[in-house]
């Protein structure tokens, strides 16, 4: 099964749903199941996927540790839920010019673990399918990934906090 959650977010993240159900119509995934936690995006009514808007902890949980592949935004919690339970996921942060959140923390965040090879970023909807025949191949037994991922989701925070206080203060 290929799980995709946008997380809990007030805006719409329709560049990923699309991409995702645009695949799935195409059979990238052959007969696969594909679920999507769609979030906040009502106007997506998805043919070829099932899907809800959104899960409690206990079935999102159920979701992560059950996928194949996860396919998600870049939150700090998906991220952490995803390391725990094996996994390398596929990421598509939210970016502030798509009115897809306030600011670009996940763009920041993803680019940190993508270069520690912790996610398979995705910055365009056509990187999709590519990026998710990379995850069926990389390797998730690290048993140090999730403290790994703490540290460097830790130093990402710092970093993006450094910045922004720099930036208000004139530095």
């Amino acid at each position: 099964m290929i799980f995709v959650t946008v997380g809990n977010a007030t805006q719409p993240f329709p560049r990923l749903l699309h991409a995702v159900e645009e695949l799935a119509r195409a059979g990238c995934w052959g007969s696969e199941e594909v679920f999507i936690q769609s979030g906040n995006n009502p106007a997506f009514r998805p043919l070829y996927c099932r899907h809800r808007p959104f899960l409690n902890m206990e079935e999102f949980v159920t979701y992560i540790n059950e996928a194949r592949v996860v396919v998600s935004h870049g939150g700090c919690g998906t991220l952490l839920h995803a390391v725990r339970a094996k996994k390398c996921p596929v990421v598509m942060p939210r970016i502030k010019e798509y009115r897809e959140h306030i600011n670009d923390h996940q763009l920041q965040l993803v680019r940190a673990l993508a270069n520690e090879r912790k996610v398979i970023p995705v910055y365009k909807p056509e990187e999709l399918e590519s990026a998710v025949a990379r995850a069926n191949y990389i390797s998730s037994g690290d048993k140090d990934r999730g403290s790994t991922l703490i540290a460097l989701v830790g130093r990402a925070v710092r970093e993006t906090l450094e910045k922004n206080s720099a930036k208000s203060f004139g530095a």
